[in-house]
């Protein structure tokens, strides 16, 4: 992986952040959605457990990646690290949900996980236009 820069994943085969967030919700409201998916994840209801948490996972670690991208700080840096990891064994657990060419099991991502959050979010993000037609309802309303 030459040329893979550890900060920024920039040198590995998968999106750039300005290609993979470039239809995302802005930071407050993918947050509000973050919250009422884990909301949601606590309550019994009509969507699919494991759906539901494979989204919760994948745009939990999307606005970790880009908080860390956006401020460089080493603590944002670790969480998007440790979010990315948490969607990456997920998914190798449960392949269902996998959207973009590279695996979960793939060796692209033994450098980073990261990259991995955007390729899957980048396609996620093309389905649902850009997670306006996925937020969850907040299920006290049903």
């Amino acid at each position: 992986m030459t040329g893979h820069h550890p900060r920024t994943d920039e040198g590995l085969d998968a999106p750039l952040p300005e290609s993979a967030y470039a239809a995302a919700l802005g930071p407050v409201a993918e947050n509000t959605a973050v919250a009422r998916l884990q909301t949601a994840l606590r309550h019994d209801g009509e969507y699919p457990r494991a759906s539901l948490e494979r989204e919760f996972r994948l745009r939990r670690a999307a606005l970790a990646d880009r908080l860390a991208l956006q401020s460089g700080d080493e603590q944002d840096v670790t969480e998007a690290a440790r979010t990315a990891y948490e969607l990456l064994a997920f998914d190798l657990t449960d392949g269902r949900f996998v959207l973009g060419p590279a695996g979960p099991g793939s060796s692209t991502w033994e450098a980073s996980a990261r990259p991995y959050v955007r390729q899957e979010y980048e396609r996620w993000a093309e389905l649902t236009d850009g997670g306006r037609d996925a937020c969850v309802k907040n299920p006290g309303s049903r």
